[in-house]
Order: structure tokens, then sequence, then C-alpha cells
């Protein structure tokens, strides 16, 4: 089963999330899909990242907090 959601967003919002679907899922049918339905997925997902073990990190490791944030996802899955 699935259902239709319509939303209306940032021009520039739809533009960098089209352009990171298909950076990750492929420029082919879906690919929209795929990743909206991963965000959605994550943002109702309850979190078990533990984001006090992060503190300091970014600058004892010289990662961005970006990056940091990108590896605690990916640890999800």
């Amino acid at each position: 089963m699935t259902a239709t959601i319509k939303v209306e967003v940032d021009e520039a919002l739809a533009r960098k999330f089209r352009k990171k679907a298909m950076e990750t899922y492929g420029y082919k049918k879906g690919a929209m899909k795929k990743a909206l339905e991963e965000s959605m997925l994550r943002f109702s997902s309850p979190g078990t990242v533990d984001w006090g073990s992060l503190r300091g990190a970014v600058k004892s490791r010289g990662v961005s907090s970006v990056e940091l944030q990108h590896r605690a996802w990916s640890d999800q899955d």
C-alpha cells in the first residue's frame, strides 16, 4: 500500500535534494522516491545515536561536524 504526500518546498532545497538523490541512487527512475523514503524513515525512527559521545570529536580528529553526522547515520543501517 502506498500514500501520496504533496508538499511545497523551497526551490533551492528541492534542487539540492534532487542532485543528492541522483548522485546517491543513480540517474534513473525511482531515485527521488528512494531518497525521500529513506529521509522519512530516518526522521521518524527513534534516535539511537549517542550524540554525547561526539562532543569534542570534531577538534580532536580534524573531522567536520557534517562528516560525523554522515558517519553516525551510516552506522545505523
